[in-house]
């Protein structure tokens, strides 16, 4: 018989749990408490249950002193004011005022106006008990409105966050954290050390199930649910603990569950919080989960690409399969997830109609005016032919320049970053380091300008593939185009660290090749001048993490070496047709960086030279020490190669 008396419902939906309410997330919290790392970031949608988690981690760390933390729950919700984060971090202290007592410390006489000094204090006197401080940070959103109001102390909370071990810093956020990836106003973004993020989404079927029938509460106060009930729920609800409990709690009120299904479906609040997660994606993420709404699932190999190279399209799936959006059906096969979010996107697409001379990818671009054959006309000087590529700052395209009557590509800035002074200041930074390198292979970026509220930056057009298409559709290059291509890249690579600039994002997308193989290295916009005597912090590694080294794995100071490393990764790419270390799981490769020896190329393309394979491991060796030293010794070994006759197999 199902429960019909609502006080009597055990599910709790939209607020958090702990202990007994709380399920799964075992791994998770097995990976924060006993992991090697000590910062963390905890990255997931609305309503998948980050909160719940943070106050489970406080639940369990105040209850077994043996894991040697003393958890501080912090809520940043409303930090966005530099008072207010101040004020926020004293309200966590009174909130656990027992807590601290115990350790001799009166929350009463720290400084509610200096969040840092309460901060060493704590850290000082946990330290005196054999333990560590688990900081709990939520809604680390409200972050990225702090460093628009006070840069410098978003800089000085990333330090104090990171200043020891002895404390472990846990955040949850949502994707919209990655706008703070490259806002920097000392060294390092604030980001640094907190990537790769630890995803979270639908819980694992068993733990689904518990959910759902809430296997840990005592018999006479679990639902009635048939297991055939459960079991569709968990289905429908694809794992997400708010909807399994939304819909369950529907069923136990009506005792109809296709009832209960429609109402969700039809439920305002679970669209505005699928509205919210999805306008957080990329353009070029939106896409592809509309082009997975039209069907039951595709192959990976046969999703409409919208301009992006496989190796993009490779990363988008993969974050889309993190967050949750997506599941893998079989190899290289994905569908959507959530059919709750299917329903959603169908919804939307019926409010979307465009006309038959309007593609979607255009709506943002009805703000410029036209020319007579009713193409688009940027600031009266740049017709746009073609879309060319996409990114998550904006559209790329390629345009005639009306006053030059030469062809240029054009990158149209998405409104959110028009106005954003950190973006514009990273391209005005790679239009002066195009201008100050000057080197015939490395892309020239011309102009930062407006168009009424919408800027753009005009680059030198290259008509060719990027090398990552290449390698996708082709495989491994011959070795003597290999050699060619490289030698001229390790030159550009010479002439940006000869002017104390790393590149940083060495990788086969932000190479082009013009129809000669010509190629270009582009996209400085993550370069770092090299500080003092030429060493540089880390950088936070973004996306698939194909091609970093094992400092920027490890967040450890960069130098011109790994440069090296990442190019080592692309030589060794366009030589066997594979990249050396590959995994479905982002943190497995980083960890393959740091640790796994590469494989020997010789082993993967027989017919390669002993004198390129040797350069490429040279390259590729983990201790910098033992790389090239700088591009100018990889250069001269790559000339010499070029010079030297291949032995002939006869």
């Amino acid at each position: 018989m199902l429960m019909s008396d609502p006080s009597i419902i055990p599910y709790v939906v939209g607020q958090w749990v702990r202990d007994e309410r709380f399920y799964g997330r075992q791994a998770h919290l097995r990976e924060i408490l006993e992991g090697p790392r000590e910062s963390l970031w905890l990255l997931g949608t609305r309503r998948i249950g980050k909160t719940s988690l943070l106050r489970q981690l406080e639940w369990i760390a105040t209850r077994r002193t043996d894991l040697g933390y003393i958890p501080l729950f912090w809520d940043l919700q409303g930090a966005d004011d530099p008072r207010e984060l101040h004020l926020g971090f004293h309200d966590a202290l009174l909130d656990s005022e027992e807590r601290w007592a115990e350790l001799g410390i009166e929350v009463s006489d720290l400084d509610p106006e200096n969040l840092f000094a309460s901060l060493t204090r704590l850290r000082r006197q946990i330290r005196t008990t054999g333990r560590k401080l688990l900081l709990l940070c939520d809604e680390a959103e409200e972050l990225i409105e702090l460093h628009a109001k006070d840069a410098s102390l978003l800089s000085k909370l990333r330090r104090a966050l990171q200043a020891s071990d002895e404390m472990r810093v846990v955040l949850t956020s949502t994707i919209r954290l990655w706008a703070l990836a490259e806002q920097r106003v000392d060294t390092s973004p604030f980001l640094m050390g907190f990537s790769p993020p630890l995803y979270l989404s639908s819980l694992e079927d068993t733990e689904g199930r518990s959910l759902v029938a809430q296997a840990q509460l005592p018999e006479d106060l679990r639902p009635d649910l048939g297991e055939q009930d459960v079991e569709r729920i968990c289905r429908v609800g694809s794992n997400h603990p708010y909807l399994l409990q939304l819909v369950a709690k529907r069923f136990l009120e009506a005792g109809d569950l296709d009832l209960a299904i429609e109402e969700v479906a039809a439920d305002d609040m679970v669209a505005h919080f699928f509205t919210v997660d999805y306008e957080m994606l990329s353009a070029a993420e939106r896409s592809l989960l509309r082009a997975l709404g039209d069907t039951d699932e595709l192959r990976s190999d046969s999703l409409p690409e919208d301009a992006l190279s496989a190796h993009s399209l490779k990363g988008s799936l993969l974050r889309l399969e993190e967050l949750g959006f997506l599941r893998r059906s079989a190899p290289g096969t994905f569908a959507l997830a959530n059919p709750f979010f299917r329903q959603w996107l169908h919804r939307i697409a019926e409010t979307q109609t465009w006309s038959s001379s309007q593609r979607p990818e255009e709506a943002d671009l009805q703000s410029f005016d036209r020319d007579t054959d009713g193409h688009a006309l940027v600031d009266n000087r740049y017709t746009l032919v073609e879309l060319i590529g996409e990114g998550g700052m904006g559209r790329v395209f390629l345009a005639s320049d009306r006053l030059l009557r030469t062809p240029v590509a054009i990158k149209i800035l998405r409104p959110e970053f028009s106005e954003d002074p950190q973006v514009l200041e990273r391209f005005r930074r790679e239009i002066i380091l195009s201008r100050d390198l000057g080197h015939p292979n490395v892309l020239r970026v011309y102009h930062l300008g407006q168009d009424e509220t919408r800027r753009y930056l005009t680059m030198q057009w290259v008509e060719g593939p990027n090398l990552g298409k290449v390698l996708a559709e082709n495989g491994a290059l011959e070795e003597s185009r290999a050699v060619q291509i490289a030698n001229k890249l390790a030159s550009a690579l010479e002439a940006a660290h000869s002017r104390g600039v790393l590149h940083r994002d060495i990788k086969p997308q932000n190479i082009l090749l013009d129809k000669e193989s010509e190629p270009y290295l582009t996209d400085f916009g993550l370069a770092r001048e090299v500080a003092g005597e030429g060493i540089t912090n880390a950088g936070v590694f973004l996306g698939t993490p194909n091609y970093v080294s094992p400092e920027q794995a490890s967040t450890l100071p960069l130098d011109e070496r790994s440069d090296i490393y990442s190019f080592g990764v692309v030589l060794f790419e366009m030589a066997t047709g594979r990249r050396p270390f590959e995994s479905e799981s982002a943190v497995d490769v980083l960890r393959q960086h740091r640790e796994t020896r590469p494989p020997d190329p010789l082993s993967l393309a027989p017919d390669l030279s002993s004198e390129l394979a040797s350069i490429i491991l040279h390259c590729l060796e983990k201790n910098p020490d033992r790389r090239f030293e700088t591009a100018t010794q990889l250069r001269k070994a790559l000339e010499a190669l070029e010079t030297t006759p291949k032995p002939s197999s006869g």
